[in-house]
């Protein structure tokens, strides 16, 4: 998409739902979370409750839900839960720079082992739901470039592999949503370039096929995305929720 196209989709009327609310929307994300959280603007939107701390990998929100959803249902009683975690597992970070962690699985195994480890802690709860969102897009380049790295060049080798290493996560997501009878919104399309088709460049590069400006470092989105896919948790939040 362009920023043209997400202010297109934002002028579309939000149609707020009606009658009571059977579950509390709950987001539970690191840094992400509190971008969308910054662009709440509706009555709609300020019911969402966003349990996100900044770095958090899937370890730390497992631990933190192991330590805190049994109290946090009884306050709110049942909740609709969309965990949206994996971004700070497969990159680290040092001084400003962000890496890939690894080349192997082992990343990807140990964050899809705490997402079933979540689905088992919310077994103790069948009045509440999970969805599991998918990991947007991101890039290690456009982040040290952003950071004015002195050769941000020597990354674009491993964006690819961090990027194939999302799409296969997120592949696994889309099952175990499955699994659980989930929808969830595809917040990827939105980053996904419009012109793929006509355009000669083949894009064989993984990183080719995402407008990477409407981030506003790589990783986080800009005001305009951050709003779209808050948009579209809500939609679904809708759907789920009442």
């Amino acid at each position: 998409m362009t920023e043209h196209k997400l202010l297109k989709y934002l002028s579309k009327p939000f149609e707020f739902p009606t009658g009571k609310r059977k579950l509390t929307p709950v987001v539970i994300s690191d840094s992400k979370g509190l971008y969308l959280q910054r662009a709440t603007t509706s009555n709609f939107e300020t019911q969402i409750k966003w349990w996100c701390a900044k770095s958090r990998t899937s370890a730390q929100g497992l631990s933190w839900l192991t330590q805190n959803l049994d109290q946090k249902i009884q306050h709110l009683h049942n909740i609709s839960a969309y965990v949206w975690l994996g971004t700070c597992d497969l990159t680290q970070y040092n001084k400003g720079v962000i890496s890939l962690k690894t080349e192997s699985d082992e990343a990807i195994n140990s964050l899809l082992s705490n997402l079933n480890k979540i689905v088992e802690l919310f077994q103790r709860y069948p009045e509440s739901k999970i969805t599991f969102i998918e990991i947007p897009v991101y890039s290690i380049y456009e982040w040290n470039k952003s950071r004015n790295h002195t050769d941000p060049n020597q990354f674009l080798a491993q964006d690819e592999k961090l990027l194939e290493q999302v799409l296969r996560v997120n592949d696994k997501i889309r099952e175990l949503n499955t699994t659980l009878n989930s929808r969830a919104p595809n917040i990827n399309a939105d980053l996904k370039r419009s012109n793929l088709k006509s355009s000669k460049n083949q894009h064989k590069r993984i990183r080719d096929q995402y407008n990477w400006t409407l981030h506003k470092d790589g990783v986080h989105p800009k005001r305009n995305l951050s709003r779209v896919w808050l948009r579209k948790f809500s939609t679904q939040i809708k759907a789920d929720c009442w």
